[in-house]
């Protein structure tokens, strides 16, 4: 009997006790950036269902961390009731399923989903997380948006579906369909790399009213689209992409980061990103087909006066790129960071320029020389300015001059050899710069004897 009653009691202590006080969990005060002082508390990585023992939260909570405990349904628990709690990190536990009315936190603004087994979200779900703000859904199962009920969440702002297949069903519904399922009109960041999206059709974005990031790489997409004016940040690496022009980024006016890495561009045409006047750090990298850069790509303004070049961070690496025009130096001799390293560049005197460009050291040690041979996969930051030489050029002109010289010398020589009589090198010579008359001129002396005859 006595073993009963402190079996129960040691229940009840479990039962009405803060997990800050079990070995389950750390628990830190802090402030956070989110403006809250309380709370943070890490269960992460704990081999038991922490869900099952019924732990409460402390009274001022900021954050809870339950990744990596194996959870695999989410139920209602002591844990999901809050008015405090801001933060709930449920990655990496094989969610299939959360039921419905599972989260009490009216103040909860961040939750990461990612890295589970969900395929559908019942349209109860976050119907007690009015203010969520940030929402990672990314590594899951989704498919459709039918299996998605975004239109509860009246304040998100920045929604993460990375590496969900969700590419196929978007080309036949809208994302942000208003039927309900698919996300409202105010988010504002959008992340959708590897999600087997192919091109993106007319007016998909026509309802992102106030869209400021989007992330589309990674996926199958060809040719460029309309992009929301509205952007400020836009990624559109790892995609097939053929080409790029100044028309493909018009009227962006207030883009301040763009990523172009690994495309399949062949050329950076004249006056490409003329029309970014925020543009703050453009990033060229890993584009292993491109070899030619515009000196207008930023256009003809900037090669005479860079007060108004904006851009202050550059990376073309990685790339083809052997020469870049000299023109360029004024726009990127104010740049605050430029990054030219794994290019194969030809060390000539057309190149030396770079040398006084105010490049950082850590950016040395990959900028090396692809050509000339002799110096070949040499750091050009190690090399003075009279290694960077045209004189390969020059000798190629002198012996093509030469080779030509000698030719006419030639000729000449067969000439007078080949034909002995003095009028018939004349002739040859006459016959040579006037073809017409080749057949019009009689000899001398048969003119005589015509004359003669009669």
């Amino acid at each position: 009997m006595l073993v009963h009653l402190l079996i129960l009691a040691l229940i009840i202590q479990i039962n009405c006790s803060s997990i800050c006080d079990s070995d389950a969990c750390i628990c830190k005060r802090y402030e956070s950036e989110l403006e809250f002082e309380g709370e943070r508390i890490v269960c992460s990585h704990k081999h038991w269902n922490i869900l099952q023992s019924n732990y409460s939260l402390p009274d001022i909570s900021h954050s809870l961390d339950l990744s990596f405990i194996n959870i695999s349904i989410v139920h209602s628990s002591t844990l999901f009731k809050s008015n405090t709690l801001l933060e709930l990190i449920l990655n990496d536990n094989g969610i299939t399923k959360i039921d419905a009315d599972s989260f009490q936190l009216p103040e909860l603004k961040r939750l990461d989903l990612s890295n589970n087994l969900l395929e559908f979200i019942d349209k109860e779900t976050f119907r007690g997380v009015k203010k969520l703000d940030y929402l990672n859904l990314a590594n899951n199962r989704f498919t459709s948006f039918t299996k998605l009920m975004f239109h509860p969440l009246s304040s998100l702002n920045e929604i993460v579906l990375d590496n969900n297949n969700l590419g196929p069903a978007l080309r036949v519904s809208n994302l942000f369909d208003r039927s309900g399922f698919g996300l409202t009109d105010k988010i504002q960041n959008i992340s959708m790399r590897g999600i087997n999206l192919g091109n993106v059709p007319d007016n998909f974005f026509v309802d992102a009213y106030d869209l400021r990031k989007l992330i589309i790489s990674n996926n199958s997409i060809t040719e460029m689209f309309e992009i929301p004016y509205t952007l400020e940040y836009l990624d559109l690496s790892d995609n097939p992409i053929t080409a790029i022009f100044s028309e493909d980024l018009t009227d962006l006016v207030a883009l301040k980061v763009l990523k172009l890495n690994n495309l399949q561009i062949k050329t950076i045409p004249e006056a490409t990103f003329k029309y970014l006047p925020a543009l703050k750090v453009l990033e060229l990298e890993r584009n292993k087909n491109l070899t030619s850069f515009s000196k207008l790509a930023f256009g003809r303004e900037v090669l005479a006066d860079a007060d108004n070049f904006e851009l202050e961070r550059l990376s073309l690496k990685g790339s083809r790129l052997s020469k870049l025009n000299e023109a360029l130096s004024m726009p990127f001799g104010v740049l605050l960071e430029l990054d030219l390293q794994g290019n194969p560049w030809k060390c000539d005197c057309e190149l030396v320029w770079i040398k006084k460009l105010q490049i950082s050291p850590e950016y040395y040690e990959h900028l090396r020389c692809g050509t000339p041979l002799y110096l070949y996969n040499a750091r050009i930051f190690d090399l003075k300015a009279k290694n960077f030489s045209c004189k390969e050029s020059h000798i190629g002109l002198t012996i093509a001059v030469v080779t030509f010289c000698a030719m006419l010398a030639f000729i000449a020589m067969w000439m007078f050899i080949c034909l002995p009589k003095r009028q018939s090198r004349c002739n040859f010579l006459k016959n040579m710069y006037n073809p017409s008359t080749a057949y019009s001129v009689l000899p001398m002396a048969a003119s005589f004897q015509s004359e003669s005859n009669r």
